[in-house]
């Protein structure tokens, strides 16, 4: 039977999208920003709808075969690519796809596999939001509906079942030595990877080629000069000012709704307390929750403080846009690790995040588009801190994490998830964590790139075939507030109306 106390952590959980698209519209025009914020909550609403009739099967309809939960035993359907003439326990270990608990019916509608899917609305749903943020406003509304559908049934299912159902990436420990397999706590792989390399394909399809033309000016010409009252002054012609007062600067993103944006930075993180528990992971064994919710709570601050510091440092005032996104690079960051590595660590690569975090914004900026800070906050981010582990993870929790060394490590009992450099008495697992991190990263990073290929190949397609009709399909641009306001007044003042 399922506790009532697990369902606070899976209620927590649901924060998470929602301190997102909090965070992705407050970085938008502020007549965009409703448009957006709509949108991300139907990409999560379809995916949802997709996730509950196809994904979760797809994703855990084969938990059974690497869980002793009786209430998951009904869920042992898993696929393996390999001939029949294979020992089956061999084939075990390449699953693919799970295929069994469509629509939650039957062996899915038992209280623990209901609860299990729960957690990962909130997981999905991020997924599904990240790419919004860097559409042209004119594809948002369809591509949010496409994009959902896509993510909760296959893009997102399919990488969580080779880390969380039992499939290959799991099981490379056990089928080609490479330490404990894939290890990803949080999912920064499989929720924020994909959802940033799904991202990337949208950038790579429709990228303004106007937006770049506009920004491409010479870094240099960009210069501030401090008097004794701080104030920033911008200049065309640095060449009248002595040497010694010029400071090439990245400018701030501008930060349309700065609430709103700490509002959803906040919200990622109570998110990220209910994820600690660990409930979506089935496999998960031997970690501390409490040290896993502190070292996350740890890295997004110390994220958050060094991209306050460095935009202070900058403009001379703390940016709220730039801080937010610090703090959700800085939990993202700690993701992978959070139970494996100690605290310390976590909290410095916050630092270095955060630090990080805006001269990565401004780069892909530069060189994408990307004007909402979506590959760096949470692509780098993941990246980062799925490296991080095969280095730092000390081997003293996560013992038989992915079924592998329950007993003993290297013939060392009681060793679990280890990296590089290990607490005494440990082995150190290098070069085989680090293998199996690099393995994972590059077979998720790449599924997701091909699939947001496909995706939006298929929505330009529709678009320009649409277009050819002469009928509008894409969404009305907005008009400002401002415009509003000067059209309202007309149609007010003496003599505009008909007698």
């Amino acid at each position: 039977m399922v506790e009532l106390t697990n369902f606070l952590p899976a209620a927590l959980t649901l924060l998470l999208p929602f301190g997102l698209i909090l965070l992705i519209a407050s970085a938008v025009p502020e007549e965009q920003a409703p448009a957006l914020a709509v949108n991300g909550m139907v990409a999560w609403s379809a995916a949802a709808l997709a996730y509950f009739g196809l994904g979760f099967a797809f994703h855990f309809g084969g938990i059974a075969q690497v869980t002793p939960n009786p209430e998951l035993s009904g869920l042992y359907w898993e696929w393996y690519p390999l001939d029949q003439s294979v020992d089956l326990e061999v084939a075990r270990l390449w699953g693919v796809v799970a295929l069994q608990g469509f629509g939650l019916a039957g062996e899915a509608a038992t209280p623990s596999a209901l609860l299990l899917f729960l957690s990962h609305l909130a997981l999905v749903g991020t997924a599904a939001l990240l790419p919004l943020g860097v559409l042209p406003q004119r594809v948002r509304g369809l591509a949010a509906v496409l994009t959902g559908l896509l993510t909760g049934a296959v893009i997102y299912p399919l990488p969580g079942n080779w880390l969380w159902g039992g499939g290959w990436l799991a099981h490379l420990g056990a089928s080609l030595g490479f330490g404990h397999g894939l290890v990803d706590f949080g999912g920064a792989s499989v929720v924020f990877l994909t959802g940033a390399m799904v991202a990337l394909a949208a950038l790579l399809l429709f990228r303004s080629r106007e937006t770049q033309a506009e920004t491409a000016l010479p870094a240099e010409e960009l210069v501030v000069t401090t008097g004794p009252d701080y104030r920033l002054a911008v200049y065309e012609e640095p060449e009248t000012l002595p040497e010694a007062e010029l400071l090439p600067v990245i400018p701030m993103p501008s930060a349309y709704l700065p609430i709103l944006s700490l509002l959803g930075a906040g919200l990622m993180l109570m998110g990220w307390l209910g994820l600690s528990a660990g409930l979506h992971a089935p496999t998960a064994l031997n970690f501390s929750p409490a040290q896993a919710a502190v070292a996350g709570v740890m890295a997004a601050l110390s994220g958050a403080l060094t991209a306050a510091g460095y935009s202070w440092l900058t403009t001379r005032r703390f940016d709220p846009l730039m801080t937010s996104r610090g703090l959700a690079a800085g939990l993202v960051v700690a993701l992978a690790g959070a139970p494996f590595m100690p605290i310390w660590v976590s909290l410095a690569a916050g630092l270095l995040m955060g630090l990080l975090l805006p001269s990565l914004i401004y780069f892909f900026e530069r060189s994408l588009g990307d004007e909402t800070g979506t590959l760096t906050t949470y692509g780098v981010s993941a990246l980062l801190g799925l490296l991080l582990l095969p280095f730092l993870a000390d081997g003293r929790a996560g013992q038989g994490w992915n079924g592998f060394g329950l007993s003993d490590y290297y013939g060392v009992a009681g060793q679990g998830v280890s990296g590089l450099w290990v607490a005494p008495g440990f082995a150190s697992d290098w070069p085989g964590q680090f293998q199996a991190q690099l393995v994972g990263i590059v077979a998720v990073a790449m599924w997701a790139l091909l699939l947001g290929l496909l995706l939006f190949q298929t929505v330009k397609a529709i678009l320009n075939a649409w277009a050819r009709t002469g009928l509008e399909l894409a969404d009305p641009a907005p008009v400002p507030p401002a415009r509003l306001e000067e059209v309202k007044l007309q149609t007010e003042a003496p003599g505009s109306g008909s007698e």
